[in-house]
């Protein structure tokens, strides 16, 4: 008892030091230093081009940004995270390479295996790295589209868009169960990818890194990733946002008006948010603030950030599923089926019905 007690507290102060960390020496943070430093040099630049910045713009380094409530909360959710997923959330994290092992058994099993020479497999991967980046990009897409999408998986998603000031820090501002539920998801897709490449073409392939993460992932980040989440207005024009996610693209997507809701969703690229229709690049600073109206302010309270969603969500789903989460022992077995049969219709009736517009 006293050694797992021991080794619970260990992990535990890890992870209050893991932010730390992460902002020195792991390339995948989104607030790595070198991301921090070009994203710095960024905001001055565009300062120096428009020293009287735009209506509603604030500095970067305002006060309010940093230290108002909105960052306090922004800091203890980032710390919070950590220690909770070194801690008593460490199971519900799966390592990609027990999936890639998988694939690889399961593609040997039906008879496929292959195995490149040393040029080639230099070839092959460039095309690997490429395509991880890719599949990761849009299954991130994909899941951040359903935490808008489904009501009770917005009602978690909620937590990152009741800030009500942007920082570097506020990327991380995630409910433990939206960061679970991210982190299966692309275990699962880096699992995948890694697995078939292997098992197409062998075990010599190299995946292009810089840092510890994927070369094309550096390379977008270093070119204003941290000012997503601030309140400093950089836009690269149309042209390019019909391509890549810009920090004015993501600000818009934290914005309070209706107008914005639910738009620009990617990380990274806009095309999927292109494709899907989800896409809203801007013409000018339109912002008026960032939050989810009215509920903005209850956010401010961390009893409401962590356990409302749970509370929320669970509503939600006993009003979707109705008298199916009761006990009626007197219903016949038939009538039963036919009750969630019809909630399951209703269900996919309502996925066409933006979640915060209910």
């Amino acid at each position: 008892m006293i050694d797992w007690l021991t080794e619970f507290a260990m992990r535990g102060a890890t992870g209050v030091l893991w932010p730390l960390y992460e902002f020195l020496a792991d390339g995948t943070s989104r607030y790595f230093w070198l991301y921090c430093a070009t994203g710095v040099a960024m905001a001055a630049y565009a300062r120096h081009r428009n020293a009287e910045g735009r209506p509603g713009e604030q500095p970067l380094f305002a006060r309010e940004v940093w230290l108002g409530p909105s960052a306090k909360n922004d800091y203890f959710v980032l710390v919070m995270g950590s220690v909770l997923r070194l801690t008593v959330l460490s199971w519900a994290f799966i390592n990609w390479r027990g999936i890639a092992d998988a694939v690889v058994a399961t593609l040997k099993w039906i008879g496929v295996s292959g195995q490149v020479n040393d040029a080639t497999a230099l070839g092959l991967g460039v095309v690997m790295t490429v395509t991880l980046f890719l599949v990761d990009d849009f299954v991130r897409w994909y899941v951040h589209y359903l935490m808008h999408r489904i009501p009770e998986l917005w009602e978690f998603h909620k937590v990152h868009h009741s800030a009500e000031e942007l920082n570097f820090a506020t990327a991380e501002r995630l409910h433990p169960f939206e960061v679970i539920l991210t982190s299966l998801a692309g275990a699962a897709s880096f699992g995948l990818v890694n697995g078939l490449f292997i098992g197409l073409f062998g075990d010599k392939l190299t995946v292009g890194t810089v840092f510890g993460a994927n070369a094309l992932l550096v390379l977008f980040n270093i070119f204003g990733g941290v000012l997503r989440h601030s309140p400093v207005w950089i836009s690269f024009g149309p042209g390019i946002e019909r391509w890549v996610i810009s920090p004015a693209m993501h600000q818009i997507h934290h914005s309070q008006d209706p107008h914005h809701f639910d738009k620009n969703l990617g990380g990274s690229l806009a095309v999927w948010d292109r494709w899907f229709g989800t896409i809203h690049i801007p013409q000018g600073r339109d912002i008026e603030g960032f939050g989810i109206g009215p509920e903005t302010p209850d956010f401010r309270s961390l009893g409401v950030l962590y356990f409302r969603p749970f509370a929320r969500s669970l509503a939600l789903v006993r009003q979707r599923c109705g008298s199916l989460l009761r006990p009626n022992f007197g219903l016949p077995i038939r009538a039963r089926v036919r009750e969630l049969l019809a909630a399951v219709a209703r269900y996919h009736g309502r996925r066409s019905t933006p979640a915060r517009a209910r």
